[in-house]
Formats: C-alpha cells, structure tokens, sequence
C-alpha cells in the first residue's frame, strides 16, 4: 500500500472515531437534557399536584362521593380554581379522581368529563398506585398512541381525609405538563441532530481540502524527486559525454572509410552505410541524456512515424530472430506524420522492441499495428510475456527504477519524456486477449503544410 493510500486509510478510521465521539457526544448530551428537563418538569409538576391537595377539602370530596349534593356548588367553585390555576400555570389539565372506581369527579379538560372513567390512570398505574396509597408521585414520559408529538407526564397528589384516628385517601389529583415543554424536548432533539449534521459536514469538507492538500503535497514532492534525479541525470551523463564522444567520432571516420573504400571497388553494401547513421543516432542519442538531464526541449521536424517503426525492426530485426521472437506487422500501413525528433522517437520504438524481446526469452510473436484517427497516431506493439505483474503504474516511468536486474532504469523514463515532448504520451497496459503486455505510444497527427 502506497504512502497515500495509507494517509487515506488512517485519516479515515480518525473520521471514523470522531465522528462516533462526536454522535456519542452529543447523545449523551440529549439524553442528560432530557432527562434533567423531564425531572424538572416532574418536580414541577409534583409541586403543583401538592398545592392542589392542600387547598382541596377531602370533606366536601367525601360528601360528593357519598351522593351529597351540597356538595356541588363547591365542585363548580374548585372547578372554576383549577381551570384559572390550568391557565397560569400552563398546565394542559387538572383532573380530580375518584381512587376506589377510577371515576372522574371534574377536570379542566374536555377530554374527560366527569362521571365518566379515567382511561388515563392505565398508562402508568405505579405512579397512580403511590398516590392511592397516600404518596405523591410522578409518571414518566410517554407518548399517547405511540404517535410522535402526542407526549404526556403527569404527577398525582393524595386529597386526605383527616378523622381522629389518621386519615385516608378520598380522591387523587392530577395535573399535566403543557405541550409548550414537549416542543422544547422536540427541539432540543432535533437541534442535537442538526448539530450532529453540521459537525459530520464540517468533517467532510476538512476531509476533502486536506485531501487536496495531501494530493498538492504528493505533487511537490513527486516533482523534487523528479528534479533530484534529473539533476542526478545531468551530472552523470555530462561526466562521461566526453568519453562517449571521441569513439564515436573514431567509428564514425572509420566508417566513411569504409564506404570510400567500398566505392573504389564498386562494391555496394547498405550494412556499410549503417555504420555512420547509427554514430550519428548514438550521437543524437547521447545529446538527448544531456537534454534529458537538464529538463530541455530537443529539436522539432516532421517525419513519418510508420516508416520509423519498419526502420527500427529493419535495426534489430536480426536480434529479435535470434532470440526466437518474431512478429507481425501489416503490409500497408498509414501515413503518419507527426513532428518531433525522429532520431529520439527511433530510439523509444528500439527500446520497446528490445524490451518486448526481454519480455519473451523463450520467444513469441509480436504484435505491431499503427493507426490514425482522432488526429493522432497510434503505435501499438503486444507481446507474449508474463505482463507487467503487480509493478505500480507510476513506477514505469521513474528515473532510474526497474524490475531487470542489467537495467538502468532510464529506457522507459527517456521514452515517456520523449513522447511527452512531442505532445503526445507512452502507455503500458496488459494484454486482454492473453498474457502480455501492450506498449503503446502515440503523437498528434502533423498538421498539412499550408499552401505558400
């Protein structure tokens, strides 16, 4: 795993981390709100439901439930109490009970008129149990029908009956919370969502700019790796051009000996005539380590890239026989102009066949086609070999690195900033048909010259 494929990894376990301490975080904050707010809103309430059973008269309660109808007068006056005690406490209702047959002797809501069942008593009878039994209690909140914003809590107080030998329970009281404090719990919740949102789109936005940072990073280091090793380039082979050079002029003058030579005796043999060109391609060949080293552009012409390709298997059609390799290439190929160094573009077209032959030391065929369209043009050469195996893409093409164990690991790194320069680019991919590899090179289509 590469360097930045880790930082992506680690970076997002840490997201990962954060974001779940973030939602913990807030969930436990939500939850202690809720539930300080609930128990407020039950001490509350607890308080209100004790008020009310203080300044209630179990007496004239006790009269009432004994069928007394003296008694009504005082109902309608607590009646009238409570719904003004409901409105300035912001409470939604306060219900008087009767404990023995959970009959409803008058409340503040239209919900439940009196005489009738309290069906509300089921929906939490321990806390309707501790008030029968004389304690004051709250109930816990819940939802009526299970429906989301139809929430309910409660407290029931005791209305004593005092006699000289203690007192007993004549009626419960019960009071309920507004639905102005079940809002507040809706909002609070919500905000902890919308929180927990904005904190996750924060994350993510960090995310993708030190991502892009990370990228931007990567760049600038790719790119003084890049300079270290052209500069390493421009040192080396500025070392030893002197020693290349002054052989290559001996062969060179020998060579045109040769020809002299040849000609005097009407003797005509194009080996012979191989001899110079090929100094002055290694020469060519040499001024381009140079320009490769220092980051320089080389010289532009145009030339046919088709007839380049049959020159360099014409170059090193022996070896590639000799090593059991042959290939196939079709007889009519297109033209293909494109402009560029056509001495440099015969030195990326040798060092692919070569490596093909490499490739395939047991022999093969090779596959070679040329192709024009899109205003480009195409040369494809596919092997037989094992392929390129698991060799990260972006290694290919780095000076100085390579899977032989003779290589310098400049052939392809020279092809691909010959290419580049031309406009145009160098690829390897696997073969889809069969194992192998597919080298392909291409270059923009030269424009026709204008008339003068």
């Amino acid at each position: 795993m590469t360097g930045g494929r880790r930082w992506i990894g680690w970076a997002a376990l840490a997201y990962a981390v954060i974001i779940a301490a973030v939602s913990l975080g807030l969930m436990r904050l939500y939850s202690g709100a809720h539930e300080r707010l609930d128990e407020a809103l039950g001490q509350r309430l607890l308080a209100v439901a004790g008020s009310l059973a203080e300044m209630t008269d179990g007496q004239a309660l006790l009269s009432h439930s004994l069928g007394d109808t003296t008694s009504n007068a005082y109902l309608r006056d607590l009646a009238e109490k409570y719904a003004a005690l409901a409105r300035a406490e912001n409470l939604s209702e306060i219900t008087l009970t009767n404990p023995l047959d959970q009959i409803v002797i008058l409340s503040t809501s239209a919900s439940l008129e009196p005489d009738s069942p309290n069906d509300y008593w089921d929906l939490d009878p321990v806390a309707v149990e501790s008030a029968v039994l004389g304690k004051a209690a709250a109930t816990r909140l819940y939802e009526l029908g299970g429906r989301r914003g139809m929430k309910q809590k409660s407290a029931h107080a005791p209305i004593m009956n005092y006699v000289a030998d203690g007192g007993y329970v004549v009626a419960i009281v019960t009071v309920s919370g507004s639905p102005d404090f079940f809002e507040a719990l809706d909002d609070l919740k919500l905000g902890a969502y919308l929180t927990g949102v904005l904190v996750l789109v924060v994350l993510i936005l960090m995310g993708v700019f030190l991502y892009q940072i990370n990228l931007a990073l990567a760049r600038y280091r790719a790119s003084i790796l890049r300079q270290e090793n052209l500069a390493a380039m421009g040192r080396m082979t500025a070392g030893i051009a002197y020693e290349i050079r002054n052989p290559l002029g001996i062969i060179r003058g020998a060579g045109q000996h040769l020809q002299r030579v040849l000609a005097e005796h009407d003797i005509t043999d194009e080996v012979a005539d191989f001899i110079p060109e090929e100094v002055d391609r290694l020469d060519h060949i040499l001024t381009g380590y140079l320009a490769f080293g220092a980051d320089k552009d080389a010289s532009h012409e145009e030339f046919d890239l088709a007839a380049a390709l049959r020159r360099s298997l014409q170059l090193v059609g022996d070896e590639l026989k000799e090593s059991g390799v042959t290939w196939r290439l079709p007889d009519r190929l297109p033209a293909a102009p494109v402009t560029g160094d056509p001495r440099r573009v015969q030195q990326v077209l040798l060092n692919l066949l070569l490596n093909a032959r490499d490739a395939m030391p047991d022999g093969g065929c090779l596959d070679l086609g040329v192709t024009v369209a899109a205003g480009r043009v195409r040369v494809a050469l596919a092997d037989e070999g094992c392929g390129l195996g698991a060799v990260d893409q972006d290694k290919l093409f780095e000076p100085f690195w390579t899977s032989k164990e003779k290589g310098s690991g400049l052939g392809l790194a020279m092809s691909h900033r010959i290419m580049e320069d031309m406009g145009g680019g160098l690829s390897l991919r696997e073969r889809t048909d069969r194992t192998g590899a597919v080298a392909e090179l291409w270059a923009p289509l030269a424009e026709p010259a204008g008339p003068e």
